[in-house]
């Protein structure tokens, strides 16, 4: 498989899971008030000219004529870990878009170097780590009622930072704000909620 189809790969999945939850209301916002995109461009005045992103909700307030926030999602299916200059040069995208009512996340299959995770802490930039199958055990055969499946920040750190790092029992790893989410529908309602 090619790199563009193997990024388009990771946006189409990416897209599809994004679409059932905003549809399904799982995302902390009402299903009428959210538009998904794929690859729709948003103007930089600095450019003169669109910046294309790979995924983007926006969300309206009724009989708004503009958003009043919008959540980007920048997929990377990379064959190794993403270095801050990807995460440096996000930002500059996000900054040139829409400022402050702009919120963005980076996702991939691969780990983040650890320049990348300090800076996007930093910067309020989401980090997602979605985990290929193959290096996702699932042991639900052994599950008792003493199974504890609470989030550690610990586990969080390396699932994003160690390239060949084996998960067990999760295969979504994301940090924002300092905090940790275990899916899509957490972090999108703590990004979309704490909108200043």
């Amino acid at each position: 498989m090619n790199t563009v189809d193997k990024g388009d790969e990771l946006e189409n999945q990416t897209f599809n899971l994004l679409k059932e939850e905003l549809e399904s209301g799982r995302l902390g916002i009402d299903s009428s008030s959210g538009r998904i995109f794929k690859k729709k461009g948003y103007y930089s005045k600095e450019r003169e000219r669109e910046i294309i992103v790979d995924i983007s909700i926006e969300v309206w307030p009724r009989q708004a004529e503009n958003y009043s926030l919008l959540w980007i999602c920048e997929c990377k299916n990379y064959s190794h870990s993403i270095p801050v200059d990807d995460v440096e040069e996000f930002k500059a995208k996000l900054d040139q878009i829409a400022g402050k009512n702009v919120k963005g996340v980076i996702a991939t299959r691969n780990s983040f170097q650890s320049g990348a995770l300090t800076y996007a802490r930093n910067q309020g930039i989401g980090l997602v780590r979605i985990m290929p199958d193959d290096q996702v055990t699932w042991m639900l055969h052994l599950v008792t009622e003493s199974f504890d499946n609470k989030l550690n920040s610990r586990e969080f750190n390396a699932a994003l930072t160690r390239e060949g790092y084996q998960a067990q029992e999760r295969s979504f790893y994301s940090e924002y704000d300092g905090y940790i989410f275990g899916n899509w529908q957490s972090l999108l309602k703590y990004s979309l909620s704490n909108s200043s």
